[in-house]
């Protein structure tokens, strides 16, 4: 049986491990699979599934599916075991029998609601009185859902013509190349950006964005791909971000995170200069430069 926290004894897990290869083995090749591509570039396959395309389908750690296979103590949640569900294509009786097995019984079904994505006007204007210190919202996939013209000052990227779906965080710190001039600390960055992700995962199980991210950036990235299957690591968490601009050189600016309340996975980030100090009067220029300067 598993405990409140997950972790199953040994017989349940060896029986868990079983049955779990079992309906990899004999899961059909679905088409998110068939998009993410085989991992050494061979031809598809129409039965069966590899440990890497489960972890690309259900947005989970390899790392961790690999030890549940294995047999090994680890904690399994709800929304872990939904993703499994939905990634290995199981009816109605498997699912009930992965649950069981878990030692999680019969989870009623909850409906998938759309992630919030709008944001309120009081928050707008949060973001246009911070300048010149850029500041953005993002939810809990890093999606941009807003932005000051300070953050578009010193970031760019961030814009109408650029795809929704690359109006992200990740997305830019990865797959951008200019991000690597504009962070100093970008290897850095990626490793805790990673972090997050992973440990907001169990809260975004049901959400289709979040697995079409992870899938998106294991397929285009192999940094990300390393870091997201690699040993769960949680770099020291930093108040301080350097950034190097063209137009103003070296700036070291505050950051913080601030939860929007009433918006559940909102948050708006901030990068902060001190009052007076050389890199305020740096941000203050970016903000008054003509449209079209910078990086974009």
């Amino acid at each position: 049986m598993a405990s409140d926290a997950g972790v199953m004894d040994e017989r349940a897990r060896r029986e868990l491990a079983s049955f779990l290869r079992s309906c990899r083995e004999r899961a059909g090749l679905l088409e998110g699979v068939a998009a993410a591509g085989t991992p050494d570039g061979g031809p598809p396959r129409t039965r069966g599934l590899r440990p890497e395309e489960v972890s690309v389908l259900s947005g989970l750690s390899l790392t961790w599916y690999t030890w549940l296979e294995q047999g090994r103590s680890v904690a399994v949640s709800e929304p872990a075991l939904r993703a499994l569900a939905a990634a290995l294509g199981l009816g109605p009786r498997d699912r009930a029998e992965l649950f069981r097995l878990a030692g999680r019984g019969r989870v009623a079904e909850r409906p998938v609601l759309p992630p919030a994505t709008a944001v309120g006007a009081d928050v707008r204007l949060l973001l246009d009185s911070l300048v010149p210190n850029p500041a953005f919202v993002v939810d809990r996939c890093f999606d941009v859902l807003a932005w000051n013209r300070a953050a578009s000052a010193l970031a760019g990227g961030l814009g109408p013509d650029r795809p929704p779906a690359e109006l992200n965080v990740l997305w830019l710190v990865f797959n951008e190349p200019w991000t690597g001039g504009l962070l100093p600390d970008r290897d850095a960055e990626a490793a805790r950006l990673v972090a997050e992700l992973r440990e907001v995962s169990p809260l975004e199980m049901d959400n289709p964005r979040f697995t079409e991210l992870v899938a998106s950036l294991q397929r285009t990235n192999g940094l990300f791909r390393d870091l997201w299957n690699g040993p769960d690591a949680r770099p020291a968490p930093s108040a301080v971000r350097r950034f190097r601009h063209p137009d103003t050189g070296d700036l070291t600016l505050t950051h913080l995170r601030l939860a929007v309340e009433g918006t559940p996975g909102h948050s708006v980030v901030v990068h902060l200069a001190g009052p007076g100090s050389p890199e305020e009067g740096a941000l203050r220029r970016l903000c008054d430069a003509p449209a079209g300067r910078g990086r974009r």
